[in-house]
């Protein structure tokens, strides 16, 4: 006899950021944490991905790393994509994604109203924002080590605009202020500020897909970052992990509870999905 879903033990979820936490930061390699993706997937624990990057830039990533049923986050939490492979009751809404049977649910404006509204904030500020749109993909590649390739899907953005200004602290100050105005809001992550609605961030995706997850049964969720823009999405998980920066520092990010790992990137990946599983 099958035991009712109250007496199974709970289900363990994993969320994780991308750039600079399952991905080095520099070489953009998962390969340290391999073996702790293969022990996850052995576990049949979900690893969905919650980045600033696009769907296009993380479809490959999921095949390369076996996760092609597994739900993902895209664009700073601005749309949520679930394929029907999730086996997740999802009720009415959303619209049909790039891949067959998947679903997408948009939490942001979409990305020409987030333009427009960028525009007219930097025009306000007295600044002159550049943003992956106003760049070629070379230039793109340039600034962020990515292949051409990998470049050309950064700029398939649906929801978000990335910003590359290196401004003092001040500048970006009073860009805030302005894309307020428009009811937008600049997200810092570890090395750009992503520019979403500011009804959208990582934490409200991942609370939505938590939502969808016990609702199949009682599920235990974990989550892990590297950058402030993380720190939603640390919020809203059980078991929160801060990975270390580049610098060899943690992110402020004000998360009770968050459990700091002294590694960084992959290894630091590791560390933590060992300790998640039991392992230490």
């Amino acid at each position: 006899m099958t035991a009712p879903a109250a007496a199974r033990p709970p289900r363990l979820v994993v969320f994780t950021d991308l750039d600079g936490t399952l991905l080095d930061a520099r070489t953009y390699s998962a390969a340290p944490a391999r073996g702790a993706l293969a022990r996850l997937a052995a576990a049949g624990v979900p690893v969905v991905f919650c980045s600033s990057k696009t769907a296009a830039e993380q479809r490959p990533l999921r095949e390369e790393h076996g996760l092609t049923q597994v739900p993902y986050i895209v664009e700073n939490g601005a749309a949520i994509i679930v394929p029907a492979a999730a086996g997740l009751a999802l009720g009415e809404g959303g619209i049909a994604g790039a891949d067959e049977g998947e679903r997408v649910w948009a939490l942001g404006r979409p990305f020409a109203e987030v333009k427009a509204g960028l525009r007219r904030a930097a025009a306000a500020a007295g600044v002159k924002a550049t943003g992956y749109a106003e760049l070629t993909v070379a230039e793109i590649a340039a600034r962020t080590g990515l292949d051409l390739p990998a470049a050309a899907r950064a700029r398939q953005r649906d929801c978000s605009e990335t910003l590359v200004d290196a401004w003092p602290e001040a500048e970006w100050t009073k860009l805030a202020a302005a894309l307020a105005a428009e009811g937008l809001q600049a997200a810092h992550g570890g090395r750009f500020r992503t520019v979403t609605s500011v009804n959208v961030d990582k934490g409200r995706a991942v609370r939505w897909l938590a939502e969808r997850y016990a609702a199949t049964g009682p599920v235990v969720t974990a989550g892990l970052g590297d950058a402030a823009n993380d720190a939603s999405l640390l919020a809203a998980v059980d078991r929160p992990y801060l990975l270390a920066g580049r610098d060899g520092g943690w992110a402020e990010i004000g998360v009770p509870g968050v459990r700091k790992i002294a590694a960084a990137g992959p290894a630091g990946w590791s560390e933590a999905i060992a300790e998640l599983l039991g392992e230490t």
